[in-house]
């Protein structure tokens, strides 16, 4: 594989300019987090709120410069342009084909960026349970003290969910990309409490704490999601990546890069892509992980997209090769004549150019014999191990 740095040496840097977000998300609320109804933060009279228009754009800008490929055009430069050509931040999303160009121009793009946040927000599902634990009885006749307790079981549940979706622009103003990412991510808690000792159980780990002791104390911190704690931090800060809103705006902002990447060039390795796989692959179930190479089928078919429902879940990757095939020469039963099943027909390849949720990807076509249908059968391509005569040195004479 060819790592950044390799490709940032031998290619010019890209230019992107961001323009816009437009948020369709519904969370904008007074309380700034969305996690409190709007009426609460009207009451009080507080006016914080989350600028997810501007924050979705400078953390992807963020993503861009770690790529070292991309280069994201700077605000001022943005500002400037939009002066030179009268437009307001409102006029961004409804540019056409000639503004675009000439913006591109203007600023020395190679790719405009477009962005319609259509889903952001956190959901919460919690139970409790407690009993009162009396140690003591006929053992306090005989001077051994007794005490009541409170025995309490908590669990919750967090799933923050953004979908985001994403226009590409080339250049001369021409639409090359239009991507939709979908990220959601859950935070879970499961724990007992008995007086002042307390165990935990997250995805992060297990915990044992006596007394109070904050999450910076704690073995395994756990990410933010109380709306109290989100209130008190700025969207798109270094604080508001220890947030699961944080984790899942910025896993959703790296799929924006790879796609970006698979629309408009060049081909190369980001510096998270290999983390993001053994993330996608430590959630495969025993089954899947054993089950031999990846296989699913073909969902829909349109001459430039093909939607197959192999999704993260199963730990694929951004141009991973499938081989796609058809229903072949009937098997019969021989007294019968009954078709029993169908010889499978290879007839091309495909490559993996979106994944999009945990059971669906948008797959490209490499090589095809026949046309594709609905049904037809992807398998992944899983390298042949070298026979020993092959792998053998030759002997010297």
């Amino acid at each position: 594989m060819i790592g950044t740095a390799a490709v940032s040496e031998a290619t010019p840097k890209k230019r992107v300019a961001v323009l816009y977000f437009e948020d369709n998300s519904r969370f904008d609320s007074p309380t700034g987090c969305g996690c409190i109804p709007s009426f609460i933060g009207n009451i009080f009279g507080t006016k914080k709120r989350w600028d997810l228009e501007s924050g979705f754009a400078k953390i992807l800008n963020r993503k861009l410069v770690e790529t070292n490929v991309y280069e994201p055009v700077s605000k001022d430069e943005l500002l400037d342009a939009m002066a030179l050509m009268t437009l307001s931040r409102h006029d961004m999303k409804k540019l056409n084909k000639e503004q675009r160009a000439m913006l591109a121009k203007h600023l020395d793009a190679d790719v405009i960026v477009l962005g319609n946040i259509r889903k952001f927000n956190q959901e919460r599902l919690r139970t409790n349970a407690s009993r009162t634990l009396r140690e003591g009885g006929r053992r306090e006749l005989q001077g051994t003290a007794s005490y009541t307790a409170p025995v309490i079981l908590r669990g919750s549940l967090h799933r923050v969910t953004i979908k985001l979706d994403m226009k590409f622009y080339n250049a001369s103003g021409d639409l090359v990309g239009e991507p939709r990412l979908a990220t959601t991510r859950d935070h879970s808690y499961a724990g007992t409490k008995f007086a002042s000792l307390e165990a935990s159980v997250t995805e992060e780990g297990t915990n044992v704490t006596l007394g109070q002791m904050s999450d910076k104390q704690r073995r395994n911190p756990r990410p933010i999601v109380k709306p109290t704690e989100l209130n008190e931090i700025q969207f798109a800060s270094a604080e508001y990546d220890g947030t699961l809103f944080g984790v899942v705006t910025n896993e959703t902002l790296v799929k924006a890069v790879l796609a970006l990447r698979d629309n408009v060039g060049p081909n190369f390795i980001t510096p998270w892509e290999s983390q993001l796989a053994t993330a996608e692959k430590g959630k495969k179930t025993p089954s899947t992980a054993m089950d031999g190479p990846i296989k699913g089928k073909v969902l829909y078919v349109d001459p430039d997209i093909i939607y197959v429902n192999i999704g993260s879940n199963t730990g694929i990757a951004i141009n991973q090769e499938f081989s796609v095939f058809t229903k072949g020469e009937p098997v019969r039963d021989i007294d019968t004549g009954e078709i029993l099943t169908y010889v499978p027909k290879k007839i091309g390849t495909l490559a993996v150019s979106e994944i999009q949720t945990d059971k669906v990807s948008v797959f490209r076509v490499v090589e095809i014999m026949e046309p594709l249908k609905k049904g037809d059968v992807v398998r992944e391509i899983v390298p042949e191990p070298l026979t020993s005569e092959t792998d053998a040195p030759e002997k010297q004479e």
